[in-house]
């Protein structure tokens, strides 16, 4: 799969879904968590 984020910020690099955008965003979803790249809006 191809990635959809190139300027992806989450330092989890190991992570399988760094750099893929739609996968985190959905594997967060399904554990009702927060990608890394939104919690500062959280808190706004």
């Amino acid at each position: 799969m191809a990635q959809c984020n190139e300027k992806c910020t989450c330092p989890k690099i190991e992570c399988e879904n760094h750099g893929k955008c739609c996968a985190c965003i959905n594997y967060h979803r399904e554990c009702q968590t927060l990608v890394y790249c939104m919690r500062n809006i959280k808190d706004k």
